[in-house]
């Protein structure tokens, strides 16, 4: 049995917003959001993803740490730099709502909030590593991104999206290179957003055209005869460059299904069959692209 639990980062956004083009149930209770902190400590998740601008997702994580101070999850959030804060206040209100004075990673959410800041301020951040975070990230969305960031020598971690279409086909040559400059490889939108399991009648008309390739994914599914739930995370999982998948939750029994879908035995074959999914219409595969 593999041990990829360890491998998986727990998302946050549910915890605090309703979050997924295929939700339907809103923003969860502080109860549920107690419960999936509870399972996935149980069973061997170690990172939690959350971030200033996820609602209270930060609050609620730090009110269960604060309640369970025997649970030592690794916490990664991401600075909010609107109304003019620096990445130093960000951080700080960060550690005050996660009841903390130190978590493993703090990031940029994005590249243009990293480019926007003064270098001064990236200095003043850079002498906080190891007081009040152990690793600095940044969260990408582009291969040409990503060759920045490297020339950089910068950043400890880089998140990604990676998925069943955003695949090794698109991304495979950069992840080397983020290895190959020592930089750990986060991915995230492992299920598109939900849209890998939306019923086809629901998908809005701007994103049709990824039609042919849900259904070519559906094809594999059921050749192997498994969930694509399942094909999907275990892809992701499966591939020995990427240190950690973020997967978001929307419920207790959603985290238990994910975790029962983990240790599925599933053909590596499959995965091969994956690589070969070419989306024609690039654009769609950032969800930014789906309501503009």
């Amino acid at each position: 049995m593999n041990n990829w639990n360890k491998k998986l980062i727990l998302g946050t956004v549910q915890f605090g917003l309703d979050y997924g083009i295929n939700n339907t149930w809103g923003q969860m209770s502080e109860a549920e959001v107690f419960h999936i902190l509870d399972h996935a400590h149980a069973n061997d998740i170690l990172f939690l993803d959350t971030a200033a601008a996820y609602g209270n997702s930060e609050e609620r994580i730090g009110k269960y740490l604060n309640s369970n101070p025997d649970v030592n999850f690794k916490i990664i959030t991401k600075f909010d730099l609107k109304e003019n804060n620096s990445p130093i206040e960000s951080l700080e209100k960060s550690l005050e709502k996660l009841k903390t004075n130190k978590i493993d990673t703090i990031m940029f959410h994005n590249f243009d909030d990293f480019i926007k800041q003064k270098s001064e301020d990236i200095l003043s951040l850079i002498k906080l590593k190891g007081i009040k975070f152990d690793r600095l990230g940044i969260s990408v969305y582009t291969n040409e991104q990503i060759q920045k960031i490297c020339k950089l020598h910068l950043f400890e971690v880089v998140q990604l999206p990676f998925n069943a279409f955003d695949n090794q086909i698109y991304r495979s040559e950069y992840i080397t290179l983020l290895k190959e400059n020592n930089i750990e490889v986060h991915t995230r939108s492992v299920f598109l957003q939900g849209l890998f399991f939306m019923e086809t009648d629901k998908i809005p008309n701007k994103i049709k055209p990824l039609l042919k390739n849900l259904f070519t994914l559906q094809q594999i599914a059921n050749k192997y005869q498994v969930s694509i739930e399942a094909l999907a995370l275990q892809y992701a999982l499966s591939i020995p460059d990427i240190d950690n998948v973020l997967m978001g939750v929307d419920s207790l029994e959603q985290l238990k299904s994910n975790l029962n879908n983990v240790s599925l035995k599933i053909d590596y074959k499959a995965f091969d069959e994956i690589n070969e999914i070419i989306v024609q219409e690039v654009e769609l595969l950032n969800p930014a692209k789906w309501y503009s």
